[in-house]
């Protein structure tokens, strides 16, 4: 056999599903490995040291197409380190965001609990009045 893994090892090795492997191959994060005479992949260190990098960046919160650009940067000898810091500015900006809709939506909550304990004992609705009154948004 050539050297290098194959899936199933790649798969162990990092945690991950065969078919994570196959689909990061089929996007294009990485290349098509090597193959067996009997047509089984051989991933290279190369490969093993991309899905790493692909791996953590998915640490970071990056999307796979981040991931991407990142990778594509690097293939062109350009050091995507700065490029990195602004994704991360704009999921840092996400998640601020996401966190406000958050805390948003727990008022909300909060107030609707607090009707639904007045009105308990009230229901004059079909289901619940507390819902059925409420107004679509």
């Amino acid at each position: 056999m050539s050297e290098g893994l194959l899936i199933g090892d790649l798969s162990k090795k990092f945690n991950i599903s065969t078919q994570s492997i196959r689909y990061y191959e089929r996007i294009g994060l990485i290349n098509p490995p090597k193959r067996t005479e009997s047509k089984y992949r051989i991933y290279s260190n190369e490969d093993e040291s991309k899905l790493r990098f692909i791996l953590q960046a998915k640490q970071f919160g990056l999307s796979l197409d981040d991931i991407k650009e990142l990778i594509n940067l690097s293939s062109n000898n350009i050091r995507p380190c700065e490029h990195l810091k602004s994704l991360l500015e704009r999921h840092i900006r996400d998640v601020i965001n996401r966190i406000q809709r958050l805390e948003d939506f727990r008022s909300q909550l909060i107030d609707r609990y607090e009707q639904v304990e007045v009105i308990v004992d009230h229901n004059e609705g079909n289901i619940c009045k507390i819902i059925e009154s409420e107004s679509l948004k």
